[in-house]
């Protein structure tokens, strides 16, 4: 996602600071959450009676797209969207029958919400999950005649989709832009699903390596691509941009990156202009390897890695990594580690003037 272009001090005309912000909670089931600014590194505090047991899975337009699992029926989600400068809620219809999905939600021109749509993660086939404001269930879309699917997905080498021994597809990212839900999944395809026309399309990543971790920012109109080695030095970051209409790549040059800076998370990145800056931004308990979750397949014996979305619900110990893309470097943005239940990034403007939250003062996090 693109944020707001920023000048050289991090703040717009207005004064007002437009760099993403990191939210934490350290724990799920509270109502508050810590909103940290890697520029001036102070934090404050918010508190909603929306957040216990919620978890922010994608923003877009002001609006916040919320996930609640029910009391001990974790197979049902509660989906509302909730835009905090307003304090309007849109509910949704129960999820069921996907406990683990990536979300998105367009907005209309006029910045009202028309359609949910939530990426199942780990499928057969690839699966979308559709709703709209008012609708009283979700609509379920496979991409059934996947043509990549033979080659890329099954292990006995026959050439028929339905084999019994198909591998899941597992998706690892998404973004929307437009109308467009871009996917990336574990095998190297891009699958791109139109939420109001509800047609599939398919592109090969331009390059794809096993155990890179793979993340995807809208911007304006173009889909970028970053792959990083997590074993490799701080520049191992390798960015491609789709044209998605035309369905083709290219590598961003030099002008493309100068004066940018990335704040990635799954299905939470950001793209923003800072003069002076070639950066990114990464959330992490180690600077070179992004929190994964180990899947094994039950069909065989391996293993497959997939990458914790922006409503991981285990603990974990958090910072923040800062890696300077011209002079090769890494730094801890956060002093000490804290140990969190969720984490991700958040458009400073989303809380600008929250009409839902009370936000206090909290200590220093160093």
């Amino acid at each position: 996602m693109e944020a707001n272009v920023v000048n050289k001090n991090g703040c717009s005309e207005e004064g007002q600071l437009q760099l993403p912000l990191a939210l934490f909670a350290v724990e799920r089931n509270s109502k508050k959450r810590l909103l940290f600014d890697v520029s001036s590194r102070k934090v404050r505090g918010i508190s909603s009676v929306l957040f216990p047991d919620a978890f922010c899975e994608s923003q877009n337009g002001g609006w916040l797209l919320m996930v609640q699992h029910k009391p001990f029926k974790l197979e049902e989600q509660i989906v509302f969207l909730v835009h905090p400068s307003t304090g309007r809620r849109i509910d949704l219809p129960l999820l069921r029958d996907a406990s683990q999905g990536c979300f998105v939600a367009y907005i209309d021109s006029r910045g009202n919400p028309l359609v949910v749509a939530c990426i199942e993660i780990m499928t057969v086939f690839p699966t979308v999950h559709i709703t709209c404001p008012g609708d009283v269930y979700w609509c379920v879309y496979k991409h059934i005649d996947n043509p990549f699917m033979p080659e890329a997905m099954c292990r006995c080498g026959r050439s028929t989709p339905m084999c019994r021994c198909t591998k899941s597809t597992y998706i690892i990212d998404v973004a929307l832009i437009g109308t467009q839900a871009v996917c990336v999944e574990s095998h190297g395809q891009i699958l791109i699903f139109d939420v109001t026309e509800m047609t599939w399309r398919t592109v090969s990543c331009p390059e794809w390596t096993i155990g890179d971790a793979p993340y995807l920012v809208a911007s304006n109109t173009e889909v970028v691509l970053i792959s990083w080695d997590r074993g490799a030095e701080v520049r191992a970051f390798k960015f491609f941009k789709l044209d998605v209409k035309a369905l083709e790549w290219s590598s961003l040059d030099d002008g493309e990156l100068d004066n940018t800076s990335w704040f990635l998370w799954k299905g939470q990145s950001f793209r923003v202009s800072e003069e002076g800056k070639r950066k990114v931004y990464t959330f992490g308990p180690d600077q070179c390897k992004p929190p994964m979750t180990s899947v094994t397949d039950s069909s065989t014996t391996m293993n497959w890695i997939t990458y914790s979305t922006g409503g991981s619900k285990l603990k974990s110990i958090t910072n923040i990594y800062v890696y300077d893309l011209v002079d090769g470097t890494v730094e801890m943005v956060i002093p000490a580690s804290i140990v969190t239940e969720v984490r991700g990034w958040v458009q400073s403007s989303t809380f600008a003037t929250p009409a839902i939250l009370n936000i206090y003062v909290y200590p220093s996090l160093s």
